[in-house]
């Protein structure tokens, strides 16, 4: 088995104010941020995100010292933004009014259409075609109906555009991000702050490359966040809860990141030349590495035959895969 990693390192930025180096490893779920903040005067402020996983906050004093303090406070949106998120949720309260309305209106045509469709047809002195009658009340009473399922398909089509105007003011004032305020003592001159949270996370992609010989070049690429400049970033092929046995790998600049190849034995490998040409193999993992699920591409002596999901595996495991078809 041939194992080549990759060394880069990818450079990322977006760090808080008097921050000096930061560290994201990405989880499958996650990821775990790592930064230096410089204090002034003893003092100093980190902003902390929305999906951090509470009770994850770690800090430890730089250059002697000690803290002396933490308070973690919501950061409040401005005046501007918590009127429009006022109005925003008057008009979800009044478009969910609406729905409760249209579910009993529903419920009254549709008691409605079927109680006209199991009339019996009795014709009388003043009702001389019962059939048409019943049928003209049963017709009213479904066009009732579609009208209802008009005005909800419109009131749920306001009610999504509602929501992401929310999430959209929320994120301009910065609603549900939090700040530590940290005081130190003694020669602090900062802190080493981490947490986890889980609005960063990396997707895995592999390229199953085969040539006829009985073996795949199987390649790991790591689908990494846009964040910046200025940060080393790894990864780890597994969620954060399984990560302790996982060793991470340094991802590289470019968006679709080469972490790890690997050469593994495949088996009942079968190429069909037909239009369009396919081909469909088992290959077994003879690494101490788990491989997580994942979209895969494959290739035949260099030319690309498609996608399919890879499940993934386990040490020891053989999986099938087929693409083209």
């Amino acid at each position: 088995m041939r194992i080549i990693l990759s060394l880069c390192v990818l450079l990322v930025s977006a760090v808080p104010a008097g921050a000096t180096t930061k560290t994201i490893t990405l989880y499958l779920d996650g990821a775990r941020v790592e930064s230096e903040a410089a204090a002034t005067k003893g003092y100093l402020e980190i902003p902390l995100p929305s999906g951090m996983k509470e009770g994850s906050l770690r800090l430890k004093p730089l250059g002697g010292g000690a803290i002396a303090r933490v308070d973690v406070a919501p950061v409040r949106p401005g005046r501007k933004q918590e009127r429009e998120l006022a109005r925003l949720a008057e008009r979800k309260d009044s478009i969910a009014d609406r729905l409760k309305a249209l579910d009993t209106r529903e419920d009254i045509f549709k008691a409605a259409a079927k109680s006209q469709s199991g009339k019996a047809p009795r014709k009388t002195r003043n009702n001389p075609e019962p059939l048409a009658n019943i049928q003209q009340g049963t017709d009213f009473a479904i066009a009732q109906l579609e009208g209802v399922y008009r005005a909800r398909r419109k009131a749920e089509n306001e009610l999504k555009a509602l929501e992401t105007s929310i999430t959209a003011v929320k994120k301009d004032g910065n609603v549900g991000e939090r700040t530590a305020r940290v005081w130190l003592t003694g020669k602090a001159s900062g802190v080493k702050a981490s947490y986890i949270t889980s609005d960063l996370s990396w997707a895995p992609r592999f390229d199953f490359r085969l040539d006829g010989n009985g073996q795949a070049a199987v390649v790991i690429h790591a689908v990494t966040p846009q964040t910046g400049k200025g940060v080393t970033v790894a990864v780890v092929p597994a969620a954060v809860a399984e990560a302790s046995a996982e060793a991470p790998l340094p991802a590289a600049s470019e968006s679709l990141a080469k972490v790890a190849a690997f050469t593994f034995p495949v088996e009942k490998e079968q190429f069909s030349p037909s239009l369009p040409p396919s081909l469909s193999f088992s290959v077994k993992n003879l690494s101490s590495r788990k491989f997580p699920a994942g979209e895969a591409s494959c290739y035949w002596k260099g030319e690309y035959l498609g996608n399919a999901k890879f499940p993934g595996f386990q040490p020891g495991e053989t999986r099938e895969l087929a693409c083209g078809r």
